[in-house]
């Protein structure tokens, strides 16, 4: 792990994991670029135009996946034991005493896994005819993820990564069963942001009494919940459509 002042850089798998984890993700890579061309051809993109950005976010997707920029840190009262050593007679005794601390968290998002997501989502958003009913479905997400995710101390947030994707899809079909086109691009923006917001960010406070060293929103990179939702939406929202 490298800190450098607000930049954190973690690979978000270590060992002989690693290997396995890159290959799966050079493979995600490619995957993704054809969802993401597609989801950019919905907003409006030429073809061309609409392939070459997404090779350029699936690349910075995986190549950003162990950055991390640090936005807050936390600083919270602990009492720590600790002892002082008097000799008496030359043998050493320990008195123990309390001492008040402060241990500090720090709130990062990493790059891959959250920042390219979230800024992509908002640009789909921006360029989206229907903003309001998207905006909508974002709300519904919001509240279906902080209904469905739970804090596990040493994990982190837990949900099914299926939950956020089909709830996304169902609502944006219901939303837009009359604009079938803008049904992919509405799940993944609210399945993203609908995520981040109410998985991850709703359950900062849970998060911070487990005292942990981190907190990386996003921080599985290309393999988090985050980004693998959004993908999940796109696919299950073209699917939808071409039935």
């Amino acid at each position: 792990m490298i800190y450098l002042q607000r930049i954190l850089i973690v690979s978000p798998v270590r060992g002989v994991i690693f290997p396995i984890y890159l290959i799966l993700s050079l493979l995600l890579l490619v995957i993704s670029i054809s969802y993401f061309k597609d989801l950019l051809v919905y907003a409006g993109f030429p073809p061309g135009l609409g392939y070459a950005l997404a090779v350029e976010i699936s690349f910075l997707s995986l190549a950003l996946s162990p950055v991390n920029v640090v936005v807050k840190e936390f600083k919270t009262p602990a009492i720590v034991p600790e002892y002082d050593v008097v000799y008496i007679f030359g043998f050493p005794v320990y008195l123990p005493k309390l001492e008040r601390t402060y241990l500090t968290t720090l709130l990062a998002f990493n790059l891959g896994g959250a920042v390219i997501p979230l800024l992509l989502s908002l640009t789909l958003l921006y360029l989206s005819p229907g903003k309001l009913l998207i905006l909508l479905d974002v709300v519904v997400i919001i509240v279906v993820s902080k209904l469905f995710s739970r804090v596990v101390n040493g994990v982190g947030v837990v949900m099914n990564p299926l939950i956020a994707p089909i709830f996304s899809v169902l609502v944006s079909y219901i939303l837009f069963f009359h604009q079938p086109i803008l049904i992919p691009l509405s799940a993944y923006v609210s399945s993203v942001i609908g995520t981040l917001v109410g998985a991850d960010l709703l359950n900062i406070r849970k998060i911070l009494e487990a005292r942990p060293q981190v907190i990386s929103v996003g921080g599985m990179g290309t393999f988090d919940g985050i980004f693998i939702s959004g993908l999940l939406s796109i696919f299950l929202g073209q699917l939808l459509i071409s039935l």
